[in-house]
């Protein structure tokens, strides 16, 4: 009994909003649709992009910094290389690197 009684009222409910939209039935107000004018660009698995002034900051701040290791690299490699030349191992006696004599039998 309920049943036609709502489909009645249902019924009444969609005459009335066709009566008062002049004609044309569009969706139920106070719906929201998320497919109508939405022009969002989704970044599922993606990243947003950077602004640009950020890009350009980025670049200019890691090419100084490139810049001025390579320059002081350039001017004092003594401090990351050292004073003095490297000894050639070749010319150490057993002695002198702590290896015990042999002793042939």
């Amino acid at each position: 009994m309920a049943g036609p009684l709502c489909r009645t009222v249902g019924g009444l409910s969609l005459l009335s909003r066709f009566l008062r939209a002049g004609g044309k039935l569009g969706p139920r107000p106070g719906v929201r649709r998320a497919s109508e004018d939405v022009h969002v660009n989704s970044h599922y698995r993606q990243f947003v992009p950077p602004p640009q002034f950020s890009v350009i900051i980025g670049e200019a701040a890691s090419s100084f910094m490139w810049f001025w290791i390579l320059w002081r690299f350039w001017h004092d490699s003594d401090e990351v290389l050292g004073h003095f030349p490297y000894p050639d191992p070749s010319l150490w006696t057993d002695e002198e690197l702590g290896i015990p004599p042999d002793d042939e039998y």
